[in-house]
């Protein structure tokens, strides 16, 4: 039973991912709308990322024919003073042509994601030596995944302590916990997963609702000069899933190791990017097998983009 519980919480987990990468370069959306000095502005942000080949598939020859995975927003903020803003996000979900990481072909598909409000205060103060920040996240349910669990809103608080080490680089501790507003504890949810001939489903499509989500993490910022910065990651990505006695669900907890690497790019003010390689294990046995690290698998290749649009 517990075995059932996690394979159909991972399923959930594995669908958050893209989400997850996404919201990791606030920094970069913070940064990019103070580029004026008018109270409101407009910015896009993206991630654009392709996964390894699972264990078994094999890549196309021509790396052009795989598919990207793409989250992307545009921002409208509004600067309430010098050390905050208010802003709302509208984010869709774009996916080219081509072939997956299981070695299906895929054509492109657009969606709308979940759109959200932030408000971002840049100084809240000093711990010591460490500088404190924090932003608060409301989402709505306009994605379909969202709708499909009947979500009703999902709150997220971010928090960020920075402490400068030298003077172009900091060690800074994030912590991001996600509270789920659910109506219910489980939802069929057949979306991704793959169907026999028969037209039989090859897992259980249902799946448990999330609860709650932590993400904590160090990360290792060293800036080479104005233009280019290195970084990295290490930390965890945490899930709480509800059980269901009408569909035979237990109570999960579901927790994967992250570390990821990053090199930024600042061509000009109000234009970053940001090029990652991020991998993430999980730390439960999952269909029976052991924890297997730094799989080839679990890695991910991503460009992040934030702009300044006017």
């Amino acid at each position: 039973m517990l075995k059932k519980a996690i394979a159909i919480s991972l399923s959930v987990l594995c669908l958050a991912t893209q989400s997850y990468a996404a919201n990791d370069g606030e920094a970069l959306v913070m940064s990019a709308a103070d580029l004026k000095k008018n109270d409101w502005s407009v910015t896009f942000f993206s991630i654009a990322s392709v996964a390894n080949m699972k264990p078994g598939k094999t890549a196309p020859d021509n790396v052009s024919d795989r598919m990207v995975n793409s989250y992307d927003y545009f921002s409208l903020n509004y600067r309430i003073d010098t050390k905050s803003k208010a802003s709302m996000r509208i984010p869709f979900l774009f996916n080219t042509a081509g072939v997956n990481e299981y070695g299906d072909q895929k054509t492109s598909d657009f969606a709308l994601s979940d759109i959200h409000f932030s408000y971002s205060n840049y100084d809240l103060g000093y711990i010591g030596d460490v500088d404190v920040s924090g932003v608060a996240k409301l989402y709505l349910p306009t994605s379909k995944y969202m709708q499909a669990a009947k979500t009703i809103a999902k709150i997220r608080f971010e928090g960020y302590f920075d402490w400068q080490f030298a003077r172009f680089s900091s060690l800074e501790y994030v912590v991001k916990p996600d509270i789920y507003l659910q109506t219910q504890t489980a939802f069929f949810n057949p979306d991704g997963i793959p169907q026999y001939d028969d037209g039989s489903f090859m897992r259980d499509p249902r799946a448990a609702t999330k609860q709650f989500g932590l993400q904590h993490y160090l990360q290792l910022n060293l800036d080479i000069n104005k233009y280019v910065g290195f970084q990295t990651k290490t930390g965890f990505d945490e899930s709480w899933y509800h059980a269901s006695a009408a569909e035979e669900i237990d109570a999960s907890h579901v927790t994967s190791a992250v570390v990821g690497v990053g090199l930024e790019i600042r061509p000009m003010r109000g234009l970053n990017f940001l090029l990652l390689a991020t991998n993430e294990t999980k730390l439960n046995s999952y269909r029976g097998n052991d924890i297997q690290w730094m799989q080839p698998e679990n890695t991910e290749y991503a460009i992040m983009t934030n702009a300044f649009l006017f």
